[in-house]
C-alpha cells in the first residue's frame, strides 16, 4: 500500500498529550504543510496562530464559556496540549471557513507523519472570537478564528479506528 495512503487510514485523533514541546524546527514543518493546503482562489487567505501559552489557552476557555459553551465537566478543551494552532481567516471572504478547514486537515496529516498527536477542535471558537482574545492572537486586519490544532506528543497509543459506515456512498452513473 501506499505510505502516504496508509498514513492516511491510520491517523487517529489524540486526546491526552505529553507536557514537552514541539521543537521548533518540526513546529516549523508542520505549519509548511498547512501552507500548502488548497485554499479558494489560491489567495492562501489563512493565518496560523501557534499558542504556546497554557494562561493563554485558559482564558480562551473561560470566554467560551463567558459565551455559552458548555463543556463536560473537568473537561479541557486542548486536552494538555503543549502547542496550539489557531486557524484564521478574513471575515468576508466566501470561503473562509473552507481554507481554515483545509489547513487545517494538512496540520493534523503532517503532525502524524512527525510522530506528533493532534486534535481539531472547533469548541473553543466562540472563545477565540472574544475581543479581549482577538488582541492577544495578534491576527491579521478583519481576520477571525474559524477553528484550531492541538498538537503534542501522545501521552498514550491512539486509539484504535472506529467501524467505517458503509452505506454513505451514493454512485449516479450514465
Amino acid at each position: 500500500m501506499n505510505s502516504f495512503y496508509e498514513m492516511l487510514l491510520k491517523r487517529r485523533t489524540i486526546r491526552s498529550f505529553q507536557p514537552r514541546a514541539i521543537p521548533d524546527e518540526t513546529m516549523d514543518q508542520i505549519l509548511l504543510a498547512g501552507r500548502y493546503a488548497p485554499s479558494g482562489m489560491g489567495l492562501q487567505n489563512r493565518h496560523f496562530t501557534v499558542v504556546q501559552d497554557p494562561g493563554l489557552m485558559k482564558e480562551i476557555v473561560a470566554a467560551t464559556e463567558k459565551a455559552g459553551g458548555k463543556f463536560v465537566p473537568g473537561h479541557t478543551p486542548f486536552y494538555g496540549a503543549p502547542d496550539v494552532v489557531v486557524l484564521s481567516a478574513p471575515k468576508d471572504f466566501k470561503l473562509n471557513r473552507e481554507d481554515a478547514a483545509c489547513a487545517a486537515e494538512n496540520l493534523l496529516l503532517a503532525a502524524y507523519a512527525f510522530g506528533i498527536g493532534s486534535c481539531y477542535i472547533c469548541s473553543v471558537v466562540p472563545g477565540l472570537r472574544d475581543e479581549s482574545i482577538l488582541k492577544r492572537l495578534n491576527l491579521p486586519r478583519n481576520y477571525i478564528p474559524f477553528g484550531c490544532v492541538a498538537l503534542g506528543f501522545p501521552a498514550q497509543g491512539a486509539p484504535g479506528p472506529k467501524a467505517r459506515r458503509t452505506d454513505d456512498v451514493t454512485w449516479i452513473r450514465a
